[in-house]
């Protein structure tokens, strides 16, 4: 939970592999294009933490940890480049 309320990056960095239309809008993220993604504000985001600035070790409980979208909880990153450290620990 402490991860969650101060992860130790504030962003990540992308690159879209395809063309992506952002639902209800007319924008489009071409391929190719770099993309910033907000861990500080996933984390702080209501639709996948309710109260997210009341410490709650249970976010994290089996139960709902299986409830929650896998990706909304990357206090590392995710994939082959996020922390190296993960590989070791």
């Amino acid at each position: 939970e402490t991860l969650r309320k101060y992860p130790p990056v504030a962003f990540i960095t992308r690159e879209s592999v395809q063309d992506y239309k952002m639902p209800d809008s007319n924008l489009v993220s071409e391929k190719g294009t770099g993309v910033f993604i907000s861990v500080l504000g996933l984390h702080h985001d209501e639709e996948y933490y309710p109260n997210p600035e009341v410490f709650d070790p249970e976010r994290f409980s089996e139960e709902n940890v299986k409830e929650r979208h896998h990706y909304a909880f990357l206090p590392f990153g995710e994939g082959p480049r996020n922390c190296i450290g993960m590989r070791f620990g």
